[in-house]
Order: structure tokens, then C-alpha cells, then sequence
């Protein structure tokens, strides 16, 4: 048994990932997609249905079930739903991500390969972005990941429990945001089964039921929805096979260059860039010298690429299961390199990166005025100072070596060639999510303008409310309302509502449709909204404006 003190690495390792991972993730308001998720599981528990997915009412039932039901799980655990709980489970799951990595680096390699993946991974920006984010990007890729691990935790043990893990992480990963979630595990352990003909092993009854009950729990939850679907108009099994099946082969969006990916990777593993490709190159050039584990890795890694890439719909997160792999490919490095000259190069360069990122933080105070005079973006005081301070934090891993040389080394137990490095990494990549980028969010406008609205409108029925073309799913969060808004096409159906008498009518719009308003509107009222969502000057985007009309005696 380990004694604390040999248990310290892993308690450093899991203490900062935790501390990273958690720390103000409910501090920016909701961005990209959020929305969404959180829209809908707002209404879910407004309704008590959570099986037919909607937003302002509206049959929308774009992604599996699971990743809704875990954003409410956390709600009901405690008892609010916000910024936070819709990001609680991105947290998790990367959190079961780093563990699931580090699970595959001890078992093939060694305890130090495994950790310093670990660190690797924590530290890239792709892996804290969307553990922060309250999507299911980080779901997927936690199901990918621990299906992996569990493979190799159970190779040698074949046998009905083994196979009935393996296929409910997969299909668990695939209620959550698609059947990647099976596909990419499967094609990655499919190498190491053709291996020595592991696969007659898998020829058996035990597989096929395990494989059953694995696609029975996958099945469920859209089964049971279209038998009470009453009136809902949207199919989980439709939405299933277009989102996955269809958009593989023949996308209807999202369509990207074939080479899209060899630029959205390294910007997924920055600051890890030059590391890890280093590493990839390594590994193919002295691929037939590796051992098994490295060459399965190799391959796995490959294939994982080349998944996506045959995809004709392609996105940034798409590729997101690839980062683990990465990370463990550079924590071997140093052990497939072996010249001397090579290594010095690459970990030169690799250090030259973080220099570069600190200086510029360091030296940032004289570049914002030119940024101010370009663009018009005044930066924060509080952004000012937080980033000349990481830039001399980010230091002091520097300092310490010189001053004690391996004590790093000793507190993390990693690669010692690696262990400034990845200390800098973690105070980059990490300080620059849990202290400067909430500090952006003073320029986010949609939330306070909501919460504003909110005030206002907050004694009036939903009848009396109506969005012009489009809602917006973070404003609809925001206002918390307990019933559907209207939804206003065109000009005839604003002009039916704009006559009713009697009422305090309010009318949300996008400034994009000022023109068409201004035939509808009485006595220019288009040209003078009540309230406009604020725009800064370096801004290109149409915002929000509202008109709250005064009730009328007949």
C-alpha cells in the first residue's frame, strides 16, 4: 500500500485538474451552443416531460436525450439551473477523460508516461475549452476515451461483463451526442483484435448479448419517446440517422475542406503544437522499431484522423477524441526519440513557445493601446493585471530549477525534461481559463440585457410577448418564461399583434429588421426601441432591440 507521500504526485495532479476544471465555470454567461442545452432543460423541467425536447415550445430534438438529462441531473442535485450545473457535467466528464488517459498510459507504458499524459492533456487548450463548456463535445470524448481503457483493462479477460462495459460506455456516449461514440472506440481496438487473431475470442453468445443489451440501452430513451409522442413532431431515431449517418456521407452542413483538420488539430493542442507533431512524426519514421503499445498507438491515432476526415461534415470538436492520443504519443516521445541533437531541437522549441506566451503577457501593458487604437477594445484593468501576473507566475517553474534542480520533478513525478514545461503549461493554459477569460465576459452583452428585460416584463403573461423572425435561445433562458413566447413571421402577423387593445405588448427583434419594422411600427417607434442590446465599437454583429408598447383603452 502507498504511503501519502508516494500518493502525492497524483494528489497534486487531480488537485490542480479539479481547481481548473471547476473554478468560475459559472462566471461567463452562456456562449455558442449553450444555449441551447440549457433552453431545453429549462423547459424540460418546467413541463416535467424529458423525452420530447423543445425550445419555446417547439419540437427540437437536434441531439440525444442523455446530454440533457445530465445538465438536469445537476440541477436537481442543486436545485439550480444556471451557468454552472449546464457546465457540471463537461467537468465530469473531463475529469473522466484525464483518468481514462492516464488508465491507458500505465497500463501500456509506465506510471511516469501515464502522468505526464495526463498533465499533457489537462494543459492543451482544447481539453480545458470544452470541459468548460456546457455542450456534450466533452461527453463524447470521455465515452471514447474510457471505452478505450476499458479494453485495455480487460484484453486479457474476455467475457460478458467485459463486453457489456465496453458496449454501455459506447452507447452511453452515444445518447449523448452521436454514434462516434461507438464507431471510434471500435476502430481503434479493432488493430490490436486483428493482432494475433484476438477477434475469435469475441465470436461467442456472450458477445452478441452483451452487444444486444448495449444497443437495447441506447434504443430505450427513443423508443419511448415516439410512443408518446402525441402530438411532438420530431423524431430522436430520424434525428439519429441524419445527424450521424447521413451528414457522414452526404453533409447538408458544416461542409469544410478535406484538409480542415490539419490546421484545427494543432489549434486543439496548442501549446502543444510542436511537441506532439514532433512525436507523430517520430512514430512514423521509427514506427517498425516501436514496441506493440506505440505502434497500436500510432495507428489508433491515425485512424482516428482519418475518421473525421473521410467525414464530409467537419468541424473543430469533431475531433476532439484525438487529443487524449495525442497526449500520450508526446509523453512517449522522448522514449521513441533517441538522438540527443533531435530532442534538444524540439524541447527548444517547445520551450521557445511558452518564453514567447509569457513575455507577451508580461509585456502586454504596451500593446493594448495598440489594440484600443485598432480595434476600438479597451481592455479591463483587471484583464491588465491578470495577465502580466501569469506571465512572472508562469516563471517561477524556471526559477525553481535553477535554484533546486528535480524538485519539480520529484513533487509530479513526469518526464524531467518535460516538468517546466508542462508546470508552464498548466499556468498558460489554466490561469488563462479560470482567471482571464471571465474577465472578457464584462463585454458579453446578452445576459444583462436579458436580465434587464426581465425586470421590465417580468408581471406580463407570455401571450403578451413576441420575437420578430427568430428567438433567441440565451435570452429565452434569461427571461425564465413559464410559458412559450410568440413567434411573429412577417409584417401581417406583427400587425395583428401590435392592434391588440388593452394590452402591454412587448417586441423583441434583431436591429437586422429595423427596415421592416418601420412600416409597422407607429410614428417611427422602429427608429426609437425601448431598449437596445448594447454594441462595443469592435463588434460586427447584429444585437437586440425591444419596443415595450403601453397599453390602450379601447
Amino acid at each position: 500500500m502507498k504511503s501519502i507521500r508516494d500518493n502525492i504526485p497524483a494528489i497534486v495532479f487531480w488537485s490542480v485538474a479539479v481547481f481548473v476544471s471547476l473554478t468560475y465555470i459559472g462566471a461567463n454567461g452562456l456562449w455558442g451552443a449553450e444555449d441551447r442545452w440549457a433552453e431545453v432543460v429549462r423547459e424540460m423541467r418546467l413541463t416535467g416531460d424529458y423525452f420530447h425536447p423543445c425550445i419555446n415550445g417547439v419540437p427540437y430534438f437536434d441531439k440525444p436525450l442523455l446530454g440533457y438529462w445530465f445538465i438536469a441531473l445537476a440541477a436537481a442535485i442543486t436545485g439550480q439551473l444556471n451557468e454552472t450545473t449546464v457546465r457540471l457535467p463537461s467537468v465530469i466528464a473531463g475529469l473522466l477523460a484525464l483518468g481514462a488517459t492516464i488508465s491507458i498510459g500505465r497500463r501500456l507504458w509506465s506510471e511516469q508516461q501515464a502522468r505526464t499524459a495526463g498533465w499533457i492533456l489537462l494543459s492543451t487548450y482544447g481539453f480545458l475549452f470544452w470541459a468548460r463548456t456546457g455542450e456534450t463535445d466533452m461527453e463524447n470524448m470521455a465515452a471514447i476515451t474510457l471505452a478505450v481503457a476499458w479494453y485495455w483493462a480487460r484484453r486479457d479477460k474476455p467475457g460478458f461483463l467485459s463486453y457489456l462495459v465496453f458496449y454501455l460506455i459506447c452507447f452511453l456516449g452515444a445518447q449523448t451526442k452521436g454514434l462516434a461514440a461507438i464507431a471510434v472506440p471500435v476502430i481503434v481496438v479493432l488493430p490490436d483484435l486483428l493482432r494475433e487473431k484476438r477477434w475469435k475470442s469475441y465470436l461467442s453468445l456472450s458477445h452478441v448479448l452483451a452487444l444486444g443489451l448495449g444497443l437495447a440501452v441506447y434504443m430505450a430513451p427513443f423508443v419511448y419517446s415516439e410512443m408518446t409522442s402525441n402530438r411532438y413532431q420530431s423524431s430522436g431515431l430520424g434525428m439519429a440517422f441524419r445527424e450521424n449517418i447521413v451528414r457522414y456521407f452526404h453533409p447538408f452542413d458544416h461542409k469544410e475542406p478535406f484538409y480542415v483538420y490539419f490546421y484545427y488539430l494543432p489549434e486543439l493542442i496548442f501549446p502543444w503544437t510542436p511537441l506532439i507533431l514532433a512525436a507523430i512524426w517520430t512514430a512514423y519514421t521509427s514506427f517498425r522499431k516501436l514496441d506493440w503499445p506505440s505502434k497500436w498507438l500510432t495507428i489508433a491515432t491515425t485512424l482516428i484522423f482519418l475518421f473525421f476526415t473521410v467525414s464530409g461534415s467537419r468541424r473543430t470538436y469533431y475531433i476532439l477524441p484525438i487529443i487524449p492520443f495525442c497526449a500520450l504519443m508526446a509523453s512517449l516521445y522522448l522514449m521513441m526519440q533517441k538522438e540527443e541533437k533531435w530532442n534538444r531541437g524540439v524541447l527548444g522549441i517547445q520551450m521557445w513557445v511558452f518564453v514567447v506566451i509569457m513575455a507577451a503577457e508580461i509585456l502586454s501593458p504596451a500593446v493594448w493601446p495598440v489594440i484600443k487604437g485598432r480595434i476600438g477594445f479597451i481592455a479591463p484593468k483587471g484583464l491588465v493585471f491578470a495577465t502580466v501576473l501569469l506571465g512572472f507566475i508562469a516563471l517561477t517553474p524556471l526559477v525553481l530549477e535553477r535554484i533546486c534542480p528535480g524538485l519539480l520533478t520529484r513533487v509530479i513525478e513526469t518526464e524531467k525534461q518535460l516538468t517546466p514545461s508542462i508546470i508552464m503549461a498548466v499556468i498558460i493554459v489554466g490561469g488563462f481559463f479560470v482567471w482571464q477569460h471571465h474577465i472578457f465576459d464584462t463585454y458579453r452583452s446578452m445576459r444583462p440585457f436579458s436580465r434587464e428585460l426581465k425586470e421590465k416584463i417580468e408581471k406580463l403573461s407570455p401571450d403578451n410577448i413576441a420575437f420578430y423572425h427568430k428567438f433567441p435561445a440565451k435570452m429565452l433562458f434569461y427571461l425564465d418564461l413559464p410559458e412559450p413566447a410568440i413567434l411573429l413571421n412577417d409584417a401581417e402577423s406583427l400587425r395583428e399583434f401590435l392592434s391588440s387593445q388593452g394590452k402591454t405588448r412587448v417586441l423583441i427583434s434583431e436591429s437586422q429588421y429595423q427596415k421592416e419594422l418601420i412600416d409597422v411600427l407607429p410614428d417611427e417607434m422602429a427608429m426609437r426601441p425601448t431598449m437596445k442590446e448594447k454594441v462595443y465599437p469592435w463588434e460586427k454583429m447584429e444585437k437586440y432591440e425591444v419596443w415595450i408598447i403601453q397599453s390602450e383603452a379601447k
